[in-house]
C-alpha cells in the first residue's frame, strides 16, 4: 500500500495556494489506485487553532532543530507531501513551491532561514510555472524542479454572468473592469490605479475583489467610478468576471496567476502584465503588457473598444483555459510520488 500524508496550513482566509491544495488533494483521491492512502495533517497557531488542526507554536516552526522534529511526528515514517514552505519538514517529501516572493518583495513576510537546505533535501519539488521553477532552483540552489500547472476550477467552467440585480445590488452599474486579487506590492496596484486615471471610459467602472487592504483603499477611495467588494467566493466571482468587459491581471511577479486562468475561461479579454508566469498562462489568449500606468492603460483600451481583438480572445481564451485541468495535475503528481517512492 501506498502511503503520503498532507501538510498543509490552517487559513482562515483561502486564496490561491489554499485553492490549489484543496482542488489537488480532491483530485488525487478521485484518481489514486486502490491500493493508496492518503492522511491529512493540518497545523495552525495555537492561538487560532481549531477542531482538527495540530496546534504548533510560532518559535517552533522557526528554530531548525525544532521544526525537523515537529516535522517528522507529524508525517511520521510516510511519504509526505508539504505544501508550505514555512511548515517543518518531514524526513521523506515532497515540497510544492508556488513560488518566492519573500524573497523578491519586503512586503511579503519572511520564509524560514533553513528552507534552502530543506528543500534540497526534499525527494522532489513541485512549482506551478517553469518562471517558480526557475526562482527556486536559483534562490534556493535545488536540482530543477518539476512543472505542474494549476486546474480550472469548477467554478469557472461554463459560468453563468452575474445577473443585474445581482450587480446592482454590489454597487455596479453599466459595464466594469474586475481585478480580483490581493493588495501586496507585487500585485501593482499602484500601476493599475495609474492606468485607470490615464483610461478613458468614461461609461465603465473598475471593480475590486480582495480581502480588505487598506493599501488597496487609499489608492482607489478616491478615483472616480471605482468599486471596491472586499472578499468575495469563487462562485461569485466567477459571475462577476462572466459579466465584466475585461478581467486585468497587472501583477509584478506571479507564480501562476489563476485570475488570468479564470478571466480567459470565462471568455472575456484579459490584460495581463509581461511578468512572472502571467506570459506562460496567457499565452497568445489575452493582452500581455508591460506593468507600467500607461501600458496597462493602452491594453485595457484596445481590450474595451477592440470588436475584432475582443472577438478573438472571447474564442482563444476558453480554449485555452481547457488545457489546464485538476484530472492531468493530480495523474502528474501521482507521478512525482512514485519517482519519489523509487528515488
Amino acid at each position: 500500500m501506498r502511503q503520503v500524508t498532507w501538510v498543509v496550513a490552517a487559513s482562515r482566509c483561502p486564496m490561491g495556494m489554499e485553492h490549489y491544495e484543496s482542488a489537488i488533494q480532491d483530485e488525487l483521491q478521485k484518481v489514486a489506485p486502490e491500493d493508496w492512502r492518503f492522511h491529512r495533517r493540518r497545523l495552525a497557531g495555537v492561538r487560532v487553532a481549531r477542531w482538527g488542526d495540530i496546534p504548533v507554536p510560532a518559535r517552533a516552526t522557526s528554530a531548525p532543530l525544532t521544526r525537523r522534529l515537529i516535522g517528522s511526528v507529524v508525517a511520521g515514517r510516510l511519504l509526505s507531501h508539504r505544501f508550505d514552505l514555512r511548515l517543518p519538514p518531514g524526513r521523506f517529501e515532497v515540497i510544492t513551491i508556488h513560488d518566492l516572493p519573500p524573497l523578491r518583495f519586503t512586503d511579503e513576510g519572511s520564509i524560514p532561514r533553513t528552507s534552502a537546505r530543506e528543500a534540497r533535501a526534499a525527494r522532489r519539488i513541485i512549482c506551478p510555472s517553469h518562471f517558480a521553477a526557475s526562482e527556486v532552483s536559483e534562490l534556493l540552489g535545488t536540482s530543477q524542479p518539476v512543472v505542474i500547472p494549476y486546474g480550472l476550477s469548477d467554478a469557472f467552467v461554463e459560468p453563468v454572468p452575474a445577473a443585474s440585480k445581482h450587480l446592482a445590488a454590489l454597487g455596479i452599474q453599466g459595464p466594469f473592469v474586475l481585478h480580483a486579487a490581493g493588495a501586496s506590492d507585487r500585485k501593482n496596484l499602484s500601476g493599475l490605479a495609474g492606468a485607470w486615471e490615464a483610461l478613458d471610459w468614461k461609461e465603465g467602472s473598475l471593480v475590486l475583489c480582495g480581502p480588505p487592504d487598506e493599501r488597496r483603499d487609499r489608492l482607489f477611495r478616491h478615483l472616480k467610478q471605482v468599486v471596491l467588494l472586499g472578499r468575495q467566493t469563487a462562485p461569485t466571482v466567477a459571475g462577476l468576471m462572466k459579466a465584466s468587459a475585461a478581467v486585468v491581471v497587472p501583477s509584478l511577479y506571479e507564480g501562476f496567476g489563476l485570475p488570468a486562468l479564470e478571466g480567459m475561461a470565462c471568455g472575456v479579454p484579459v490584460v495581463a502584465a509581461r511578468c512572472g508566469a502571467l506570459p506562460e498562462v496567457v499565452g497568445d489568449a489575452g493582452l500581455l503588457v508591460d506593468p507600467t500606468a500607461e501600458a496597462l492603460a493602452n491594453g485595457l483600451d484596445m481590450a474595451l473598444h477592440d470588436s475584432t481583438l475582443r472577438s478573438k480572445l472571447a474564442t482563444a481564451g476558453p480554449q485555452r483555459a481547457k488545457t489546464f485541468s485538476w484530472r492531468t495535475a493530480a495523474q502528474d503528481h501521482l507521478a512525482v510520488y512514485e519517482q519519489a517512492f523509487e528515488s
